[in-house]
């Protein structure tokens, strides 16, 4: 089964993800240790009521140390873990 996703991030600001013809939507919300998307709520919110599938990640940037990037994404993103993939973005 194939399957058609995007992931979005502050750039797609407004985006209407029911309009986007996909399966899954994966939302930054996070970097480093001192990021936290400003859109990240409100387009999780509508990937979900659209009824995509839902995954969060953080972007690792190296400035916070692995364990500090850790812990300053589980605080952040506490209340999506449970039914949403999470992922890393390593560049």
């Amino acid at each position: 089964m194939t399957m058609n996703g995007i992931d979005v991030s502050s750039w797609q600001a407004g985006i209407d993800l029911a309009k986007v013809p996909c399966d899954f939507v994966i939302v930054k919300t996070t970097q480093g240790n001192w990021y936290v998307s400003p859109n990240a709520d409100a387009q999780y919110q509508s990937a979900k009521k659209s009824g995509r599938l839902l995954g969060i990640y953080h972007y690792i940037d190296g400035r916070g140390g692995a364990a500090g990037e850790v812990d300053f994404f589980i605080r952040n993103c506490k209340n999506y873990i449970k039914e949403a993939l999470i992922a890393v973005d390593w560049e």
